[in-house]
């Protein structure tokens, strides 16, 4: 009893019949690329495929939904922010960062276009590494994506509880509101 079946040496010693070809698709490298070929509309590879590529970095084609979703929530989280700061600092507060304070100093539009820029232009970075190891410990790059939400959105609070006091000192200290109280 033979554990591997003799396979023939060439194609020319396996009869004729059976060397017939039998895919039922063309075959695709019979027709030229397309130009927009290098940006398919989805690629395949969400995940790794084997358990033993576990714990090491790959690349994949696509992403979650769960992780687009967490991406749009970061640049909405970046805007929000952005429109908080510039209603913050016309009730008569500061920006404490000098690059986002020289960019008010030219005005909103630039303020806007730079914040956005800025906060967009790592993400690509951030996606592509997402399933590597920072600094050979267990935490994967993709990690700090949500991370990055939840420092929005505590931020975005705490504009808000900023806005809230601004405006409420504000009422206090306008003497219009203290004639008002007096009469009431």
């Amino acid at each position: 009893m033979r554990l591997f079946p003799q396979m023939p040496a060439a194609a020319s010693d396996v009869p004729a019949e059976s060397n017939i070809d039998q895919r039922i698709q063309s075959d695709r490298r019979e027709t030229p690329t397309s130009p927009w070929g290098a940006f398919p509309p989805a690629g395949q590879r969400m995940a790794n495929r084997r358990a033993g590529e576990h714990r090491r970095p790959y690349f994949v084609d696509r992403f979650s939904s769960a992780m687009f979703i967490v991406i749009v929530m970061l640049i909405i989280g970046s805007l929000i922010d952005a429109i908080l700061t510039i209603q913050l600092i016309e009730a008569g507060a500061e920006e404490i960062n000098p690059l986002m304070d020289r960019l008010l100093d030219n005005g909103i539009l630039p303020f806007l276009l730079c914040k956005y820029v800025l906060t967009v232009a790592g993400l690509p970075l951030l996606l592509i590494f997402k399933n590597h190891y920072l600094f050979g410990t267990s935490f994967r790059v993709g990690y700090l994506i949500p991370i990055v939400v939840v420092m929005y959105l505590i931020l975005i609070g705490y504009q808000c509880v900023l806005m809230f006091a601004f405006t409420h000192w504000a009422k206090l200290l306008d003497p219009a509101f203290f004639m008002w109280a007096s009469l009431g």
